[in-house]
């Protein structure tokens, strides 16, 4: 703000400036200049009025709230600043990027202002991007998410439901399978991986015996395995099966790729994976691990795993192989899958894998079928030859009853 004279065809003149910028959201900025005052008292008085029309206009650019992009981006701010632990690094990474991705056209525009045929353009768009069902449910409900977040800390003005609130969406006509592979795939890939020496060989099998995520298996140490000797371990080899007992695992940290830092498990807290004879067989006799404490890691370790990369490392050996395509985090699946198979109660395989969610389980039970295992046994329609002889009188008592 400022008065300020100037020369015009030999003629002193005074001129009147002021800008504000809004103290609640830095991004208004209002501005005016008045020129050609013929005296520096009308200058003070221009002056004055222009505080007053331009704080007028400030409030009025406030009650409208801010930019979807600046909420946005303010809520990833306060997420990183106050963690609920509920968010991880990783995911809050996921949720900023989904956001900036399909929802680039409202970034500018006031989130207010936003409304439902907004919202349907957006899933319109991810659906009739070959985007599934839950990826389109997920995108609804984390807009929904930042919204209402944006609305009770005042940034969105004026409104109170999200564009996508409410709005249906179109089912699939065909729900897809989980990427898995039964239990011939499983030992087809693993044995194409021992025949060939692949180095990756240890972490795949590593992944279908433990069920660990990529960044646990990485951080894997001697020092996490509580195993027993040798010789106890050939004992329980001739206990019955449900009594063996080999050891622990005990799980506690994961790597992220993406942050490049080592941090706690997906879930926020360690686990216990129970170490099956197979598993414990192929630490002593294939990675030579002794029952000793040490600070080494478990598996090789290569600049793809610790890039992130070990998806694409897997789908290229399995198209080279003509096997079925499937990304690292289906071994994980194939793992749980197989547990419930056995008949290992869902809650202890939800422990084991470290899930929080049944939701996540349930895809995984129903895709193994121990729910509707046996419910159709007790049909019986196909004549079999008792029940057909059971109908059948003997020649030789129909001949009796005639005569």
């Amino acid at each position: 703000m400022a008065i300020s004279k100037y020369e015009k065809d030999g003629k002193v003149l005074w001129q009147a400036y002021v800008g504000l910028r809004s103290a609640k959201n830095r991004r208004i900025r209002v501005q005016k200049r008045v020129t050609g005052i013929e005296s520096e008292r009308l200058a003070l008085a221009e002056e004055k009025k222009l505080i007053k029309e331009l704080s007028e206009r400030v409030i009025k650019e406030e009650a409208k709230g801010s930019t979807w992009g600046e909420v946005v981006e303010r809520w990833v701010r306060y997420q990183e600043l106050y963690p609920s632990g509920n968010l991880s690094k990783t995911t809050l990474i996921d949720y900023e990027a989904l956001l900036k991705n399909w929802t680039k056209q409202w970034w500018n525009r006031l989130a207010s202002e936003l409304n439902r045929a907004d919202g349907r353009d957006v899933l319109r768009f991810a659906q009739e991007s070959g985007r599934s069902l839950g990826f389109t449910k997920r995108l609804k409900y984390k807009i929904n998410m930042v919204f209402e977040w944006g609305v009770e800390e005042r940034l969105i003005q004026g409104a109170q439901n999200s564009p996508v609130f409410g709005l249906s969406i179109q089912s699939e006509k065909e729900d897809k399978k989980p990427e898995i592979l039964t239990i011939e795939e499983i030992r087809a890939l693993l044995k194409k991986a021992q025949e060939q020496n692949h180095i990756w060989y240890p972490i795949w099998v590593g992944a279908v015996l433990t069920g660990c995520r990529s960044g646990e298996l990485h951080e894997l140490k001697k020092g996490d395995l509580e195993t027993i000797s040798r010789e106890q371990a050939i004992e329980q080899d001739n206990k019955p099966f449900n009594e063996r007992r080999y050891g622990l695992i005990r799980v506690r940290r994961s790597w992220n790729s993406r942050a490049k830092e080592v941090g706690p498990t997906k879930a926020g807290y360690w686990r216990n994976v129970p170490i099956s004879s197979e598993f414990y067989w192929f630490l002593v006799h294939d990675l030579k691990i002794e029952k000793k404490q040490s600070n080494d890691y478990i598996f090789p370790r290569f600049w793809e795993w610790t890039k992130g990369e070990q998806a694409r490392i897997l789908r290229s050996f399995c198209v080279g192989n003509h096997l079925p395509s499937i990304k690292f985090h289906t071994l994980r699946a194939c793992f749980a899958t197989q547990l419930i198979t056995t008949g290992i109660p869902p809650s202890i395989v939800m422990k084991i894998c470290g899930w929080k969610d049944f939701k996540t389980m349930q895809r995984y039970i129903r895709f193994a079928g121990i729910d509707e295992a046996g419910a159709t046994e007790g049909l019986k329609f196909i004549p079999t030859e008792e029940a057909v002889m059971e109908k059948v009188v003997s020649m030789y008592e129909h001949r009796k009853v005639k005569i």
